[in-house]
Order: structure tokens, then C-alpha cells, then sequence
């Protein structure tokens, strides 16, 4: 084994070990982990997989990447994850997988969705990309469903500038997920086909080249011991957002079920009445005075590529195909999370300020 896939190694029993899960695969980023997951699942042609609309096109690109159906599929409009129900309907005799996206960090209701899958050979991918440290009924994210993919590309959790990182409990899964993401290429002498002699290695899959690097490991392990600590200080800057802006009446916060301990990626607020008609302005406003603002995420379907590829739900369903998640778009502005109470105080009262300026304009 060489240095770099020493240090890879060491960075993936490390992160195994920190989520509570068998096995982990490091790829290059987050979509390589997404597409890697949906091969392992056993994805391919014309196979139907349910997500939400609310996440990063990454999800529907890693989908079509293995010549599959992404079935977009409405939200809870008080959490912008899926909605059980609205699953329930998009299940069809070709679903292959579900790809439960923890919205913001927060958890999807993956009991409800793993009941509708019971017995019947769909695989939940559990979209974790932002929700890395959170928790459902008391499990960590990664040691419930079958495939949950991380990505490192984002501050507020593990950061390795790019990477990204599959977990799973199943040897057969893991197998394929380093075929996969090694090339195709198997070097272990006992899987190879023929033993021509110690040089020998063999392509047994049409795999990619999505290897981390071993300076990205490097930094990941550096960061994987600081996890914990940065997950404490999200969880206390959420918890005075929702104190300080509880009381704004135009204003409404997420709903965090009892079974939910969140990874706060951001802070998402959703704005009612009149005040949601000046969002852009309030974002706009809230950028000039630094607070970086987002808005998460504008619905997959109507990007200008699947609208072109003529999708036959987007082609043939009148009105909005999950009118939930393009209302809850339309009113969402997701707040950053700062690192230290002194930043979240001034964040705070810029965001009070902004928000009670405009609606006293309207």
C-alpha cells in the first residue's frame, strides 16, 4: 500500500469510526459519493429514484449519470425534507432507491420512509451532504440506512476544501463502492480472475477515477477531531436564532421534531405574509451589511436542464409538481451560523433590523 492510500485509509477508519459505521469509502466530492452510493445501490437504466427537489442539482445529476429517473417528490413544509406521504404516491414497481436529503442539516422522517420500503428492494440513500453529526432518535446519521453520503466542501462541518465520504454497515456495498470509485481496477490477489504473477491487477468495472487525495486526508483528520467541538458551537448559535427571532410575527421557523437532533448546515427562516414579497430585497440587504445570506434550494426541476430534457412528470403535470417545495422556496432565506456567540449577536441584530425595517416599510 502506498502513502496516499495509506492516509486515505487512516482518514476513512477514522471517520468510521466517529459516525458508528462499518465501513468507509473517501471519494473526491460530494457528487462522486452520490453517484458512487447510487451504483452501489445497483441504479442503472430506466430505474426510478425518488428525491426532494429542495437540494443541490448534484442529486439529479448523479441520477442521470447512471442513465436513471429522478421522481421529484414533494416536502413537509414545516421541516423541507420529504414528505412520507408524498412518497408513498411516487413509489412504482421501478423505484430502485429514495434519496432522503437531511434539508439544512436537518433530519428527514427516515422511519416512515424505510416502513414504505419494507420488503421491497428499495434502497435509501441518506443524503447527509449537510448534516454531518446530527441525529435521529438518538442514532447518529450514517448508522441507520443502508448508504449515506458526506460531503467536505462546506465549512460548517468537516472541510477538506473538496471530498467527500460513503458509509455503509454492508461488506457487499463497501466492495463495490471501492471497484467503483477505484477506476474499476482490482488489485486484491485473492478477487482477481487470473494470477499471472505479483504484478497482476485487472479491470473488472467501468469505474472512476474519484480517489481523495492524500493531502485532503491529511486535512480531514484534522478537521474530524475538531467535529464535535464546531457541532456544539452550531447547535448553540441555532438555538439563540431561534430565541431572538421566535417572536418576529411575519416570520416562521422549521418545525424540529422531538426525534431530531439537527447538524445546522444553516439557519432556515420562512417569511409570511406581505413580507415575503420583498425577499430579494431583504437578502440584498442583508449582503450589503455581510451577512451571507442564501437562498437553498431553487427546485431541481425548473433548472433550464430538466426542463430541456422534457421530463415527462414537468412535461405533463398541470401546475406546480410539488407545489409544497416551490412554496416553501418562495418564502425560505437560509441565515449563515457564525463560529462565536460575538459574531451571532451582531448577525442577530443586523437580521432583526433588516427584517423589521422592511416590514415597516410594506
Amino acid at each position: 500500500m502506498n502513502p496516499r492510500e495509506q492516509k486515505v485509509l487512516e482518514f476513512e477508519t477514522a471517520f468510521a469510526q466517529y459516525i458508528g459505521a462499518k465501513y468507509a469509502v473517501a471519494v473526491a466530492n460530494g457528487t462522486a459519493a452520490l453517484h458512487a452510493a447510487l451504483y452501489a445501490a445497483g441504479v442503472s437504466h430506466k430505474d426510478e429514484v425518488i428525491l426532494s427537489p429542495l437540494a443541490h442539482p448534484e442529486v439529479a445529476h448523479a441520477i442521470r449519470y447512471l442513465d436513471g429517473v429522478p421522481i421529484y417528490t414533494d416536502i413537509e413544509p414545516r421541516t423541507g425534507c420529504l414528505d412520507p406521504e408524498a412518497v408513498r404516491w411516487r413509489l412504482s414497481d421501478k423505484t430502485k432507491a429514495i434519496i432522503a436529503t437531511h434539508y439544512a442539516g436537518l433530519p428527514c422522517d427516515i422511519d416512515n420512509l424505510a416502513q414504505l420500503t419494507a420488503d421491497k428492494g428499495i434502497v435509501i440513500i441518506e443524503d447527509a451532504s449537510r448534516a454531518l453529526g446530527g441525529r435521529y432518535k438518538g442514532k447518529k446519521l450514517g448508522t441507520i440506512s443502508p448508504l449515506t453520503v458526506f460531503d467536505f466542501s462546506h465549512p460548517q462541518g468537516l472541510y477538506t476544501e473538496l471530498g467527500g465520504m460513503v458509509v455503509t454497515d454492508s461488506q457487499e456495498y463497501y466492495n463495490w463502492l471501492r471497484l467503483f470509485r477505484d477506476t474499476g481496477i482490482m488489485y486484491t490477489k485473492e478477487e482477481l480472475v487470473k494470477d499471472e504473477g505479483p504484478w497482476h491487477f485487472e479491470a473488472q468495472e467501468i469505474g472512476f477515477n474519484y480517489r481523495l487525495t492524500s493531502m485532503q486526508a491529511e486535512l480531514g483528520l484534522g478537521q474530524l477531531a475538531q467535529a464535535e467541538e464546531k457541532l456544539a458551537q452550531r447547535k448553540l448559535m441555532a438555538a439563540q436564532y431561534r430565541e431572538e427571532l421566535s417572536s418576529l410575527k411575519e416570520v416562521e421557523l422549521l418545525h424540529i421534531s422531538c426525534h431530531c437532533e439537527p447538524a445546522w448546515h444553516s439557519f432556515p427562516i420562512l417569511l409570511k405574509g406581505q413580507l415575503k414579497e420583498r425577499r430579494k430585497d431583504i437578502v440584498e440587504e442583508l449582503l450589503r451589511q455581510g451577512v451571507q445570506a442564501e437562498v437553498e434550494f431553487y427546485p431541481i426541476y425548473l433548472h433550464p436542464i430538466y426542463l430541456w430534457q422534457g421530463h415527462p412528470d414537468v412535461c405533463t403535470i398541470e401546475g406546480p409538481l410539488c407545489p409544497q417545495a416551490e412554496e416553501f422556496y418562495q418564502r425560505v432565506i437560509n441565515l449563515p451560523l457564525p463560529q462565536d456567540a460575538r459574531e451571532c449577536n451582531i448577525f442577530l441584530k443586523i437580521v432583526t433590523a433588516v427584517l423589521g425595517g422592511v416590514s415597516g416599510r410594506i
